[in-house]
């Protein structure tokens, strides 16, 4: 048990206490050796000393001071002796109190330990003895709540059989008068119905071999007026046929040759063209000499289907494959038009563009005006600038309870010159 007046230390377990007994042993043993070492260093310094005094007087000491230098020396070693036991005798002591002291608190650790460990199997204990005492009584409501259920379970269950097999006695009851009538309903159905299918079979075969008779005579009628007609078709259109055949060889001449006109023409066209290229080029910047043509923006898989699909249109149209396949040295000029057409259009829009930012200048620009001026068109408009006796001349609105029309709207007014400020 700690002593009175101090404070009590926090138990230690048996390793701690053990490294720290073994440092304490470490740090006297180091000190004893050092002590030691010094004690040997100053008789060695000391010894050194005496040699030389005694090689330096050698010649002058005699028997007699030899006898009397070791009396002395023996003397100062006894001395020595005795300083040395009694320092040993006190680190002696010492180490006996560290070791009385540290055996002290090792009992006082132990029945700490042991009092503890004695509190905690006695809290253990009480832990599962009420655990077994609730799971009893858990168990015991369980079994209770158990039969309760069971009970009304069983009481149930024979209510719903009971209901069970009323309703198959009524269903069984209710079917059964069901099949009488619908046999009886289907017998009478069965009769009725094979009346009128004899009737309907009957009627159709007067018809049909009526018809049949009436069919055949129309079609001899129509087979002797064709070949009438045939007859005059032929003979009316023999020449008209002859010359149809003259037309058609003299068509098929007159196509060759508007074939090669319009080729002509073409060819006329491209050369055209090519000079019309040539005076553009003088009004084409540096930029436009050096890149004519504009890099394509489409990656080489966008590119490779775009190819694919034009080759599968093609194949399905081979006029247009024909006329494509002669046009197709003009494609770096449909390139260049393209790009020019592409930056008119591009010109267009930033005009218009521009043309509404100067539109909406102006107007704040002649709403600043308006705002600064005093004329007769300003004061005849609505102007909350205008203020004359705290007057403006915007009209007042008229009060909720004077009329039943809603509030006028507010409006909120920016004055032009801060606006044009904030966008210069």
């Amino acid at each position: 048990m700690p002593k009175k007046g101090k404070k009590a230390k926090a138990p230690l377990t048996d390793e701690e206490q053990l490294l720290l007994f073994q440092q304490k042993l470490l740090v006297e043993e180091e000190m004893a050796k050092k002590k030691e070492r010094l004690l040997s260093q100053f008789l060695k310094d000391k010894l050194a000393k005496e040699e030389h005094n005694s090689a330096v007087n050698l010649n002058k000491i005699t028997t007699q001071w030899r006898t009397v230098l070791r009396e002395v020396k023996t003397r100062e070693l006894h001395k020595d002796i005795e300083i040395l036991s009694q320092t040993f005798e006190r680190v002696v002591d010492c180490k006996d109190s560290v070791i009385k002291s540290l055996a002290k608190d090792l009992s006082e650790a132990e029945e700490q330990y042991a009092y503890a460990l004695r509190s905690h199997l006695h809290n253990v204990d009480q832990l599962l003895a009420l655990q077994r005492r609730r799971l009893n009584l858990l168990e015991e409501s369980y079994n209770m709540e158990l039969e309760t259920l069971t009970k009304e379970f069983e009481t149930e269950r024979k209510t719903i059989i009971d209901q069970h097999e009323k309703e198959i006695h009524y269903l069984q009851d209710v079917f059964m008068a069901m099949e009488q009538n619908y046999t009886d309903s289907e017998y009478e159905s069965k009769l009725e119905f094979q009346s009128m299918w004899d009737d309907l079979k009957n009627k159709n075969l007067e018809e049909k071999h009526f018809l049949r008779i009436q069919l055949e005579n129309t079609v001899e009628d129509l087979w002797k007026r064709f070949q009438d007609a045939l007859k005059n078709y032929t003979d009316a259109t023999e020449d008209r046929k002859i010359a149809f055949e003259t037309l058609k060889v003299k068509d098929e001449k007159s196509s060759k040759e508007i074939e090669a006109q319009m080729k002509k023409i073409q060819k006329l066209q491209g050369e055209k063209i090519l000079k019309l290229a040539e005076m553009c080029r003088k009004f084409e910047t540096e930029e436009e000499k050096v890149l004519p043509f504009y890099s394509s923006v489409l990656t080489p898989k966008d590119q490779e289907e775009i190819e694919a699909q034009s080759l599968e249109e093609l194949s399905q149209q081979e006029e247009l494959a024909k006329v494509i396949e002669d046009y197709m040295g003009m494609e770096n000029f449909w390139k260049r038009y393209n790009k020019v057409k592409l930056e008119l259009l591009s010109l267009q829009h930033r005009r218009t563009q521009l043309l509404e930012i100067n539109e909406k200048l102006r107007e704040m620009l002649k709403q600043y005006l308006d705002g600064i001026s005093v004329s007769d068109e300003v004061l005849s408009q609505l102007n909350p600038l205008f203020i004359v006796n705290h007057r403006s001349n915007l009209p007042k609105p008229l009060s909720i309870a004077q009329s039943d029309v809603q509030p006028p709207t507010t409006y909120n007014i920016i004055e032009a010159a801060h606006v044009i400020s904030n966008i210069l």
